[in-house]
């Protein structure tokens, strides 16, 4: 019986939790549902995603009338954030935006590990309802090939292969994450089971690989030596050297052989950035960038337009600012986790900027859980925090 109690108590929640997770839960089915399944070719999509997403934003305006008592140095803080990330995604019409907008606004108060709890279940809902519809024929299975090669690549419902190995490994890391799974080989054969297949089925290598390691490298989180201080500098500018080091391969991709090596490896994502930042340059506050999917390149006998490391879409079409806004994010999310010597949550963080490197996937709140810890540390402030 107390194990049922404790189970209803993840989601027991406050009226103010409730609203905001109302209008996460609203975006998520805006994000899931319409933008990363193929049900988003429907002639419905576009009226139902607007309806989502405004009733979305209502809620959340809701929430903040709700709220009440709020200081004035948070309230302006959140509004100046807001400003910029709603100015980014009217310039960019960058979806992952308006997501990272609902997620930033209001989690000042909000208990993070029941959010979490309830992100999980809502998400691994969602999936496994696109999975089923694909599977009796309802929502289209999108198969395609990997470029350059005869392979056929399986979405099962999603818009992408990599779209549903990504998800899988974001239920697989957030679930490990909450429960504090510890390490095992039982656990590593279960991963093992589910990634081998998945492997087969979506051809994807970035979320498998890193999914695959998070097991074995699991017995680090539980070590009982303490972080020192030059393992905390490291922690803390690692997002900036991932960061970096992306838009060094960017720039390196076509002239220095061992970074044309890395780029041939992880199938020309920094050329294919380059062609892109050539033709469209840099704005601050972001720009429509037109890109052409694979899918879409195939319908239309075009080329593909990709941009798929996350630090170099952000740059590119979110603006410099909003690169900047991620960074900090998470600089200040590994020092805090370091301060606390929290190893688990750095392993996370850790696969989690190593997988933006290659998936533009990590800007959505929706793919990357560790982004709304990211946003709900920052008011963990003396002079942000709001009274519970």
């Amino acid at each position: 019986m107390s194990c049922v109690r404790l189970d209803a108590d993840r989601f027991r929640l406050r009226a103010s939790d409730g609203l905001y997770l109302l209008s996460y839960l609203l975006c998520m089915a805006d994000a899931i549902l319409i933008s990363y399944s193929t049900l988003n070719g429907t002639a419905a999509a576009h009226f139902v995603s607007m309806f989502l997403r405004t009733s979305s934003l209502l809620v959340m305006a809701g929430k903040m009338v709700w709220d009440g008592n709020h200081r004035l140095t948070t309230l302006l803080f959140t509004c100046a954030v807001c400003l910029l990330i709603m100015f980014s995604f009217f310039r960019s019409g960058y979806n992952h935006l308006f997501y990272l907008l609902a997620a930033w606004l209001g989690i000042w108060n909000v208990d993070t590990r029941k959010a979490l709890w309830i992100d999980f279940a809502a998400r691994l809902f969602l999936t496994l309802f696109i999975i089923s519809g694909a599977l009796i024929g309802a929502i289209e299975n999108y198969i395609t090939y990997r470029m350059g090669s005869p392979q056929l690549r399986y979405s099962l419902g999603f818009n992408h292969p990599n779209t549903l190995a990504s998800l899988a490994m974001s239920l697989v890391l957030e679930e490990a994450w909450l429960t504090r799974r510890r390490p095992g080989p039982l656990y590593a054969l279960a991963i093992l089971a589910g990634i081998v297949p998945l492997y087969f089925l979506t051809l994807n290598r970035t979320a498998i690989a890193l999914t695959a390691a998070f097991p074995l490298l699991l017995p680090w989180a539980f070590r009982r030596r303490p972080i020192r201080k030059a393992a905390r500098v490291f922690w803390a500018l690692f997002p900036l050297l991932i960061i970096g080091f992306s838009i060094a391969a960017m720039y390196l991709c076509q002239r220095n052989p061992v970074f044309r090596e890395f780029d041939l490896l992880m199938s020309n994502r920094f050329w294919n950035s380059l062609k892109v930042y050539r033709q469209y340059g840099i704005s601050p506050f972001g720009q429509r960038v037109h890109l052409l999917s694979v899918r879409m390149a195939r319908v239309q006998h075009e080329s593909p337009i990709l941009l798929d490391v996350a630090y170099l879409r952000t740059l590119i079409q979110a603006g410099p600012l909003l690169l900047l806004f991620y960074a900090v994010l998470y600089v200040a999310a590994f020092r805090k986790a370091c301060l606390d010597q929290d190893r688990y949550s750095i392993l996370v963080y850790a696969l989690f900027i190593l997988y933006g490197m290659f998936e533009s996937g990590f800007n959505n709140v929706f793919m990357n859980f560790t982004l709304l810890l990211a946003l709900r540390n920052w008011y963990r402030q003396r002079w942000l925090e709001m009274p519970r």
